[in-house]
């Protein structure tokens, strides 16, 4: 007995194993047979008011058709928000930045406002009002020279008529007459050279005070300072830019427009444009179209005037909208359309009632309707809840 116990003890276990192994296994078939729907009672096929539905009725829905309408084709074009009048200022000569009375953000008056423009900038002064003194004292010293020289000629003139009547009278030679007139014609020669280095000095006295007007840097029209490139000790060299200018009162829309679109667009006409970043349509007028098309992308800049307004940044992103005639799509109710993650689809009711879903690739939403560019046809109906 003591030696089949052993044997019996592993039997036992091997069934327990089985028992085991078993259970696990009938409850996976039960789970599966549940996921696959075999514990839910099914309705049986038919139509959705026929008994074998069920004893309740399927609530009624209200339906509207697809339909085809007219839209007008607009064409997006992208561009930029622009003033019409920016500069970068610059100076006239080289020379160290003095001192800067503006800063980005202030609004600056030019000379077309009938005031003394706004002074932005001043440069040292000391090396051109050198060359003002000098070129004044030039001025005046030629001055007192004419002078001088003027006397000496009319000595000289007075000379020589009094040698000449001598002459006449056989009272003096005619070598001696003829000196008096060389002497004459001398000084006259010496008045109109000083009188020529005198309008040659007059001339740099002239542009030493325009190099001195130019140590003054002004606004050149009246609009807003948009940047600030230098500071103070910088040098300003003719041609380095020391501010950035606009006029935010003259806004436009500088968009490129391909090249197959552009007989849609006249100068003059009104055109939409849309500003993304201030949720904003305005209407705007086409100011230029210029006559140049780009040959790497077949595009052609399109200039178009925008109502005034501050908020306009310079270099704002804007896109127009250019008519090009009419197309035909397909309509439903926004309400009837729904969405399961990426997919959109409807419900299409036929003339027995049944529903089927149907999945769908809608389009642009125009007001209550949106359009759907696959998976209908006209003269369905479809459920809106």
């Amino acid at each position: 007995m003591s030696e089949n116990d052993p044997a019996e003890g592993r039997k036992r276990a091997v069934r327990a194993q089985i028992l085991k192994g078993g259970a696990a296994l009938a409850a996976l078939i039960i789970i599966m047979l549940w996921l696959s729907g075999a514990f839910v009672r099914k309705v049986e096929p038919g139509a959705a008011g026929s008994k074998s539905a069920g004893s309740r009725a399927k609530p009624a829905v209200s339906t509207a058709g697809v339909e085809r309408k007219t839209f007008p084709l607009i064409v997006e074009q992208v561009g930029t928000i622009r003033s019409r009048s920016e500069a970068k200022v610059c100076s006239h000569l080289m020379a160290q930045i003095r001192e800067i009375r503006v800063k980005p953000g202030d609004l600056v008056q030019g000379p077309e406002s009938g005031a003394s423009p706004t002074v932005l900038a001043t440069l040292d002064d000391r090396a051109v009002k050198a060359k003002l003194h000098q070129a004044r004292s030039r001025v005046a010293a030629l001055g007192d020279a004419i002078l001088a020289a003027k006397a000496n000629m009319q000595k000289a003139d007075s000379d020589f008529r009094r040698y000449d009547n001598l002459l006449k009278n056989g009272a003096t030679t005619a070598q001696r007459a003829q000196y008096a007139r060389a002497q004459r014609d001398v000084a006259a020669a010496e008045v109109a050279r000083l009188q020529s280095q005198k309008k040659q000095s007059e001339a740099a006295l002239k542009e030493a005070r325009v190099m001195l007007s130019y140590t003054v840097i002004d606004a050149p029209f009246s609009g807003r300072v948009v940047e600030k490139l230098l500071d103070v000790g910088d040098m300003a060299a003719p041609g380095r830019p020391l501010f950035f200018l606009d006029s935010p009162s003259q806004a436009e829309v500088h968009a490129v427009v391909s090249e197959s679109i552009l007989h849609y667009l006249k100068v003059g006409s009104a055109i939409e444009v849309v500003i993304d970043a201030l949720h904003r349509r305005v209407t705007g007028k086409i100011r230029e179209i210029v006559p140049s098309a780009d040959t790497s992308t077949r595009t052609v800049v399109v200039k178009i005037t925008m109502p005034a307004s501050a908020d306009l940044v310079n270099g704002l992103f804007a896109r127009i909208e250019v008519a090009c005639g009419s197309y035909h799509a397909l309509v439903i109710p926004a309400a009837a359309v729904g969405e399961i993650g990426e997919l959109y689809f409807a419900d299409t009711v036929d003339a027995k009632g049944r529903v089927e879903r149907r999945f769908i690739r809608p389009g642009k939403t125009r007001g209550g309707l949106i359009e759907v560019l696959s998976g209908l046809k006209a003269g369905e109906e479809v459920a809106v809840p």
